[in-house]
């Protein structure tokens, strides 16, 4: 993971699910050219990872979107707020 963008980035900041830093953490994996590397080390098992990793934004294991104004996750059964 050395080519990865959010190597000298505060690890913290790819621990959130949800507000503005979600989406810079976001920004960090856009430009990555290692994000497949990273969303396999959250899945193809369950992992209970919450965070970021490989441009995706994961609750207990599962892909959730952010939604526009970064306040809370949209996920597909449903909307999980702060």
């Amino acid at each position: 993971m050395r080519e990865a963008l959010c190597r000298d980035a505060d690890p913290g900041l790819f621990d959130q699910t949800e507000g503005q830093q979600v989406w810079q953490a976001l920004h960090y994996c856009a430009r990555c050219p290692v994000t497949k590397e990273c969303e396999e080390v959250v899945r193809p098992r369950k992992s209970f990872f919450d965070g970021v990793a490989g441009n995706k934004v994961w609750r207990n294991g599962d892909r959730v979107e952010p939604d526009s104004n970064g306040r809370r996750i949209v996920a597909g059964r449903g909307k999980l707020t702060e």
